[in-house]
C-alpha cells in the first residue's frame, strides 16, 4: 500500500516528527511511504524523512488567488498520483485539504485529512470553511481525523464536523526518563552548573508560542532563584525579537538560545521544569515528550494544553499571565515533592494515551 503525506514546509514540528518516528510501524504493516512538501521551501526536516525511508517530493502549492495555477497544480498532482501508484493521500496541510481530496477522488483513490490544530474563522468566511469540509467529506469521501480532545471538540462545535479522534504519539525509543546519574552527566556535557535551576521551552519562535511571557517573568524570578537558567530550543520569526527583549530586560545572561536540536531528550533530562505557554495548541508533541522524560510541566490553561489534565493532575495548569507564570515557577522551585508527583502522573498518562504502536495502528486502519 502506497501512502503519500501532504505537508507544508518540512520543519522540526509535531506532525513531521511524529510520522518520522512512526515510519517503522507503518512499514511493518506493508506501507510504502512518501511525503510531499507543498510550501515554497522544502524545509530542513526533509533529510529525516529520507533516512526514515520516505520518498520525498517538493511540489509547491500555488497561492489561493492564483486560480489558473491551482487548476494546473491539480492536473499535475493527479498525474503524480497515477505515476507513483498512490493508494491513499494523507493530507496534513490545511490549506490544501479540499484540493488534495479532490485529486484523490478524481484518481479513484482514498484520502484522509488530519486536523492538527484549532482553526478559528471570521464571520464572513465561516460558511466557506463549512462548505469545504462538507464537500471534502461527503462528495470526495475524505476521512477526517483529529489528534486530541480540543481539536475534536472544536471541529464539532464550530463547524459541526465530526472527526475520528486518534491521539498523537511519541517515540518511546527516543524519550524516556533519566537513568541513574544521567542528569548530572548531561549537565556536564551541556556545560550547565550542577546547582542551576533549569527551565526549558521547545518550539518554533512565533507569537502563538508566547516565549515573550517567560522572558518577561525572568526579572521577577532571578532575585529569588539566582542560579536560574532558561534553555530556549527552537527558531522562527520572533527569535531576534525575543533576544532583543531579553537584552532590554537585563536577563540575556540567564537564557541560552539553543536553536533547533536533534537530541532534544538530553536537554529535557538536564532541565527541572518544562514550560509551554502557547495561545493554543492542537496537541503539543513536545509536551508529551517532556512528560515521557519525567520532566514536570508548567502549562497555560488553553485549548490543546488543558487536555493533559482532563483526567488527573499531570501538570501545573495556570492562567495565561507572565506574573502568574513567575509566581508558579517559584512555587514549583520550592516544592520538589509536587514536581515529582505531577511528573509521575504524567509519565503514566502519556504511556497509556500517546502510545505510538497503538495510535499509529489506528491511523493505518483509516487507510483500509
Amino acid at each position: 500500500m502506497k501512502i503519500v503525506h501532504i505537508l507544508h514546509e518540512l520543519k522540526f514540528s509535531g506532525a513531521e516528527i511524529m510520522y518520522v518516528d512512526a515510519a517503522p510501524v507503518f512499514q511493518k504493516k506493508g506501507c510504502d511511504l512518501m511525503v510531499v512538501a507543498s510550501a515554497p521551501q522544502i524545509g530542513e526536516f526533509a533529510p529525516y524523512f529520507e533516512r526514515a525511508g520516505y520518498k520525498v517530493f517538493h511540489i509547491p502549492f500555488p497561492r489561493l488567488k492564483n486560480y489558473i495555477g491551482r487548476i494546473k497544480y491539480y492536473r499535475r498532482f493527479i498525474k503524480f498520483i497515477k505515476k507513483e501508484n498512490v493508494d491513499v493521500v494523507h493530507i496534513h496541510s490545511h490549506s490544501s485539504m479540499w484540493g488534495m481530496a479532490l485529486c484523490a477522488w478524481i484518481s479513484g483513490k482514498k484520502s484522509v485529512k488530519t486536523f492538527h490544530a484549532i482553526f478559528p474563522t471570521s464571520w464572513y468566511s465561516y460558511f466557506y470553511h463549512c462548505l469545504l469540509r462538507w464537500s471534502a467529506k461527503k462528495i470526495f469521501k475524505c476521512k477526517f481525523q483529529s489528534i486530541g480532545h480540543s481539536v475534536h471538540d472544536h471541529e464539532l462545535k464550530l463547524y459541526g464536523n465530526k472527526t475520528i479522534k486518534i491521539n498523537n504519539w511519541y517515540g518511546s525509543n527516543r524519550f524516556y526518563p533519566a537513568q541513574s546519574g544521567e542528569k548530572a552527566q548531561l549537565r556536564k556535557e551541556l556545560n550547565i552548573p550542577d546547582n542551576a535551576f533549569v527551565l526549558i521551552t521547545i518550539g518554533g519562535c512565533d507569537h502563538n508560542k508566547r516565549h515573550h511571557d517567560l522572558i518577561k517573568a525572568l526579572p521577577l524570578l532571578i532575585d529569588k532563584i539566582p542560579n536560574l537558567l532558561y534553555l530556549h530550543l527552537g527558531r522562527g520569526e520572533t527569535e531576534e525579537e525575543e533576544k532583543k527583549l531579553s537584552v532590554d530586560l537585563g536577563v540575556a545572561e540567564y537564557i541560552r538560545f539553543c536553536g533547533n536540536q536533534r537530541d532534544v531528550r538530553k536537554y529535557l533530562i538536564a532541565s527541572d521544569i518544562y514550560i509551554m505557554i502557547s495561545r493554543f495548541e492542537g496537541l503539543s508533541i513536545t509536551t508529551i515528550e517532556a512528560m515521557a522524560c519525567g520532566t514536570p510541566s508548567l502549562l497555560y490553561n488553553v485549548p490543546g494544553l488543558r487536555d493533559f489534565n482532563s483526567e488527573g493532575e499531570n501538570s501545573l495548569l495556570i492562567e495565561p499571565n507572565y506574573k502568574i507564570l513567575a509566581e508558579k515557577t517559584f512555587y514549583l522551585y520550592n516544592h520538589p515533592e509536587i514536581r515529582m508527583r505531577i511528573a509521575g502522573n504524567a509519565k503514566k498518562m502519556v504511556d497509556e494515551w500517546y502510545n505510538m504502536e497503538k495510535n499509529a495502528s489506528k491511523v493505518f486502519e483509516l487507510y483500509l
